[in-house]
C-alpha cells in the first residue's frame, strides 16, 4: 500500500499546458454544472483534489495551510484476489499547517484502503473522506464546497466559494506532460477561492477553544492514467496572486534525471478586472535563478514567464518539509510578479518534488 501510495505522491501537480491564445471566461459566478467536474473518476487510476491557500483568525493569527484528498486505483486487486479485505481503492489525506508568525510548520498524513463510509470518493452528492477529514459539495446547487480537517490539535471547519469558473490547463482540456502518448492528463483549477469558517484547537488541558477564520486559496482536481515519464524525477509547481487578487498565475517546470530541467514546462497567467477575466497559456517559461547544481535555493527562485512576467519566489519559513510515504515540499511563499520594471508583491504557494534532502536552505536531490 505504501508502494502504490508513493507512486501516487511522485505525480502530484503533473501537469502540461498547451500554448493556446488569448481566451476569456465567463463574467459570471460559477454555475452548479460546473460542480459536475468534481465527482471522481473511477476509470482513471490517479486522481487528487488539492487546496493551499492562507486563513487568518479574528484575533489576526495567519496561517497558509494545505488539505489534500488523493484517490488510487489498485490495479492488483480483483474480486477474486486477496479476498473481501482487498483494496481496490487507495486514499491518501495529506494536511499541513504554516503558521506564519511563529514561522513553525506541522503536518500530518493519514493512508487508508476504500473502506464503507469512512473512506471513499463518491458522486450524487460529491464526497471524498478519510477519517474524519472530508470534503463534500452539499447539493448540486450549492454555491460552496465544505472542507473538514485536521492538523495537530487544530480542526478547521471550512466554506469554500470560487470567485470564478473553473479555468482548464489547456484549451482541449487534455493535455500532455511528457514525450510518450502516455503521459497525459486533466487539469483544472478554481484558482481563486473565498474562504469563510472556524477553527477549534484543544489545549493541554483538554479545553477547547473556537475562533472564526476566512482567508483564500487556491483549488486543483487533476486525474490521470500514467505517473511521471520514464527520466522525470519531480518537479516545481508555483501559485501567485498580487495583494489586490488581480493579476495571478501557476508555473511549473518538470525535473529529469540528474535535477535537469525539462523540457516539459508550463504557466496559465490569469487577469481580472471586475467580474471580467482573461487566461493565457504559454510554454515559454524559463527557471532564471535558483539551481545550482543538483540542488535549489529556496530563497534565490525566479521564473521569466512569457518573456515579460518575472516571478520572485521566497518561502515564508525555510522547513516546510511534508515527510511520509515520500519527503516534498510544499509551503507558504511571498511573491513578487509582474514586469522586471514594476513588480507587484503578493503570495502563493511553492511545491517541489523529487528533491528530498534541506540543506542550509536548498533542497538537493542525493540519489540518482
Amino acid at each position: 500500500m505504501r508502494e502504490s501510495l508513493r507512486h501516487l505522491i511522485l505525480s502530484l501537480f503533473f501537469g502540461g499546458l498547451l500554448l493556446s491564445p488569448l481566451l476569456a471566461l465567463a463574467n459570471s459566478s460559477p454555475a452548479p454544472s460546473l460542480w459536475a467536474h468534481l465527482d471522481p473518476h473511477p476509470d482513471f487510476p490517479i486522481e487528487w483534489w488539492y487546496m493551499t491557500g492562507y486563513l487568518t483568525t479574528g484575533e489576526k493569527i495567519h496561517q497558509g495551510f494545505q488539505a489534500t484528498f488523493f484517490r488510487m486505483t489498485n490495479q492488483g486487486s480483483s474480486s477474486s484476489a486477496g479476498g473481501p479485505w482487498s483494496p481496490r481503492e487507495i486514499f491518501g489525506f495529506h494536511g499541513a499547517l504554516s503558521d506564519l508568525d511563529r514561522k513553525t510548520f506541522l503536518a500530518t498524513e493519514r493512508e487508508r484502503r476504500g473502506f464503507s463510509r469512512s473512506v471513499l470518493a463518491k458522486k450524487d452528492p460529491f464526497s471524498v473522506r478519510i477519517g474524519r477529514n472530508r470534503l463534500d459539495l452539499p447539493k448540486p446547487s450549492s454555491p460552496s464546497l465544505a472542507l473538514v480537517f485536521r492538523v495537530g490539535n487544530q480542526s478547521f471547519n471550512l466554506a469554500l466559494t470560487p470567485l470564478s469558473p473553473p479555468v482548464w490547463h489547456a484549451a482541449r482540456k487534455k493535455f500532455f506532460t511528457g514525450p510518450s502518448q502516455k503521459d497525459w492528463a486533466f487539469y483544472y483549477s478554481y484558482p481563486l477561492v473565498m474562504i469563510t469558517g472556524t477553527v477549534t484547537t484543544v489545549g493541554s488541558d483538554g479545553a477547547q477553544k473556537t475562533r472564526t477564520v476566512h482567508g483564500q486559496c487556491w483549488f486543483d482536481h487533476e486525474w490521470m492514467v500514467h505517473s511521471l515519464a520514464k527520466d522525470q524525477i519531480g518537479w516545481i509547481w508555483v501559485w501567485a496572486w498580487n495583494k489586490k487578487n488581480t493579476r495571478g498565475l501557476m508555473l511549473y517546470q518538470m525535473l529529469d534525471r540528474g535535477v535537469r530541467l525539462s523540457p516539459f514546462h508550463r504557466a496559465t497567467v490569469l487577469e481580472r478586472k471586475g467580474v471580467d477575466w482573461t487566461v493565457t497559456r504559454t510554454r515559454n517559461v524559463r527557471l532564471l535563478k535558483g539551481k545550482n547544481d543538483r540542488c535549489l535555493d529556496l530563497s534565490r527562485i525566479a521564473f521569466l514567464v512569457g518573456g515579460n512576467t518575472v516571478v520572485r519566489v521566497h518561502p515564508e519559513i525555510d522547513r516546510q518539509l511534508l515527510t511520509g510515504a515520500v519527503s516534498y515540499w510544499e509551503g507558504a511563499a511571498r511573491i513578487t510578479l509582474g514586469p522586471s520594471s514594476a513588480p507587484e508583491s503578493g503570495k502563493g504557494y511553492l511545491e517541489v518534488t523529487g528533491l528530498e534532502s534541506l540543506r542550509e536552505g536548498s533542497l538537493c536531490r542525493d540519489r540518482h
